[in-house]
C-alpha cells in the first residue's frame, strides 16, 4: 500500500484489502520474514504496514516496532485492531523530512509490498530511500520485498488496453500507472546511490491465486489496484473498462485443473545495509 494520498482520494480499505481482494499480500511473506530475521532486541520500523496484519505478526518477537502508511484508511483501522502497537500515518515519499523516526533509532527498516507504490514518483524515490538510510543505526538493515519488472504484467496490459478502447491515448493510460517495477539492477543503484552496502538480493516469479468471493477475485483486484487507472474514465467507461479486462484475462489466467484465477506475482526482494562507521 502506501501509495500517494496528498491531494487524491484514499482509494484503501482494510476489508478490501486484508479480506476481500488481497489477503495473500500478508500471507505470503515467509522469504521476506527470513531475510528479515526478527530478533528479540531489533526495534524495526516497518514502510507501508497497510492494516497491519504482518507487523502485528511480527511484533511479538522484537523489541519494538512502528508501523507507518499514507493510507489514514488502513492506519485507522491498523489502531482499532492492534492498539497496543505504534503506528501513524507517513507519506514516505517524503520519509527523510520526518525527523522523529530519522534519527537512526532503528535496527531494521522492513518494508513488504508497498515500495513498487511509494517509488512511483521518480522525483521522490532518492527521499524514501535516504530516509531508509536515516532512521536506521550504524550497521543497520533494509529488508524489502516488493514489485520486479514485469510484476502482474498480463493485468497491467489489459487495464492499459482498456482505457485506450475507451478513447484514453495511450501515453496518458500509461503514465496512469500507480506502480514503479523496477529490474533488480535498478533497485540496487538507486539503494545504493543513498549509501546502502547492497548485501543480497533476487526475483521470483510466483503465480498467486487469487480469492473467489464477492467483492474479490480478478474484477475485485482491478478495482482496488487499478483505480487510479480506472479514475480517468466516466463511471459507464470504467464499468465497460472492467468488463473487458476480466474477460480478457479470463483466458489467461484461469487455472484448468481446478478452475482457480492466478495472476504473475514479480517479486524484488533484498537486503541492503547502512555503513556501520556511519554517524
Amino acid at each position: 500500500m502506501a501509495s500517494d494520498t496528498q491531494n487524491k482520494t484514499d482509494n484503501w480499505s482494510a476489508d478490501a484489502y486484508g479480506k476481500k481482494v488481497a489477503p495473500f499480500v500478508a500471507a505470503l511473506t515467509s522469504k521476506v520474514v527470513e531475510w528479515l530475521d526478527p530478533q528479540p532486541q531489533d526495534e524495526i520500523l516497518d514502510i507501508g504496514c497497510g492494516e497491519g496484519v504482518l507487523t502485528a505478526k511480527i511484533a511479538p518477537h522484537v523489541k519494538r516496532i512502528v508501523g507507518v502508511d499514507a493510507s489514514p484508511n488502513m492506519i485507522e483501522s491498523f489502531n482499532k485492531t492492534y492498539p497496543d502497537i505504534d503506528a501513524r500515518v507517513v507519506d514516505c515519499r517524503h520519509l527523510d523530512q520526518d525527523t522523529d523516526l530519522c534519527k537512526a533509532s532503528f535496527d531494521k527498516v522492513f518494508s513488504n509490498a508497498a515500495l513498487h507504490w511509494i517509488l512511483r514518483d521518480g522525483k521522490t524515490r532518492a527521499y524514501t530511500i535516504k530516509g531508509c538510510y536515516d532512521a536506521l543505526k550504524p550497521g543497520g538493515l533494509l529488508v524489502s520485498e516488493s514489485g520486479a519488472l514485469g510484476n502482474v504484467a498480463e493485468v497491467h496490459a489489459a487495464i492499459i488496453a482498456a482505457l485506450v478502447h475507451q478513447g484514453i491515448p495511450v501515453e496518458v493510460a500509461r503514465d496512469a500507472s500507480p506502480w514503479w517495477f523496477p529490474s533488480i539492477e535498478a533497485m540496487r543503484n538507486l539503494v545504493e546511490a543513498q549509501g546502502f552496502r547492497w548485501i543480497k538480493g533476487e526475483v521470483e516469479l510466483r503465480q498467486t491465486e487469487l480469492t473467489k468471493g464477492e467483492g474479490g477475485g480478478i474484477e475485485g483486484w482491478v478495482r482496488l489496484f487499478g483505480a487510479e487507472f480506472l479514475r480517468l474514465l466516466s463511471d459507464d467507461q470504467r464499468e465497460a473498462a472492467v468488463k473487458e479486462v476480466v474477460q480478457v484475462l479470463e483466458g489467461v489466467g484461469r487455472r484448468q485443473h481446478d478452475g482457480a484465477f492466478t495472476v504473475n506475482y514479480v517479486r524484488l526482494r533484498f537486503v541492503a545495509q547502512k555503513d556501520p562507521e556511519a554517524k
